[in-house]
């Protein structure tokens, strides 16, 4: 598995741009309006202006994959359904294609993002949505970069910090690692340099959870100094773009 065709000054420097329904939000106030026309032409637009920037894009195998038809970059496809299915207060992840679908379609690597509640039986069904993703992705030889993002501490009291930690960690004890991690930033510079102690020698990045530019920007110094090798971002960047898209 070839990870440095995703690095640009030894640095993950990623575009993610494999949003579905959020993205229709983006482009108008009223998303049901919004045509698969408008949005293969936005995410165009988006990836032509930043090319030159970004090391590789995560796209998704849809209206993403028609959004980018001559790649200059390696590109990763998501391979699960958009949002998640709610079960009672849980959220399970379902997968919508195959890795080796995904491969077929010219994909360099594929995403698998999974919403994890630590404290909830869920994790179970989670954890081996992953080992079935991973073992596939080592079949067909290609990379996974795992994306965790983290709900219901806030019902419980808990830190964002806690919540991110154990969740890794459950990973971690089930031998469910990754080519890398994408994760969320944990609250602190302290909780930063837990999570790369956690998962060692694979590089893990930084995901913006939809927070705001400048909060990011202070969030990516925190986590690349203490040990984060770059990150895979879109909609923190949304905000600075929008007369490049309409």
């Amino acid at each position: 598995m070839n990870l440095d065709i995703f690095k640009k000054n030894n640095k993950y420097l990623m575009l993610a741009l494999d949003h579905r329904g959020s993205f229709k939000k983006f482009i108008s106030p009223k998303p049901d309006a919004v045509t698969d026309e408008e949005i293969v032409k936005a995410k165009g637009m988006i990836i032509s202006s930043l090319e030159d920037l970004f090391s590789g894009v995560l796209i998704d195998p849809g209206l993403g994959l028609s959004a980018y038809p001559n790649p200059k970059k390696p590109f990763l496809l998501c391979v699960e359904k958009t949002g998640y299915v709610e079960s009672g207060d849980d959220r399970i992840t379902e997968l919508q294609y195959t890795v080796e679908e995904l491969k077929e379609m010219g994909a360099s690597g594929v995403k698998l993002l999974l919403y994890i509640n630590p404290e909830s039986d869920s994790t179970s069904k989670q954890l081996e949505t992953a080992k079935k993703v991973l073992a596939d992705c080592k079949k067909n030889d290609l990379p996974l970069f795992l994306e965790i993002v983290t709900y219901g501490n806030e019902k419980l009291n808990k830190s964002r910090s806690e919540w991110v930690l154990r969740s890794v960690q459950k990973f971690v004890d089930e031998e469910v690692i990754p080519d890398v991690w994408k994760l969320e930033y944990p609250g602190d510079f302290d909780s930063c340099e837990k999570i790369s102690t956690l998962v060692k020698d694979v590089p893990w990045i930084l995901l913006t959870r939809g927070d705001s530019f400048d909060h990011f920007k202070a969030q990516l110094s925190d986590a690349t100094k203490a040990g984060a090798v770059g990150f895979l971002a879109g909609r923190v960047g949304f905000e600075v773009w929008p007369d490049k898209v309409k």
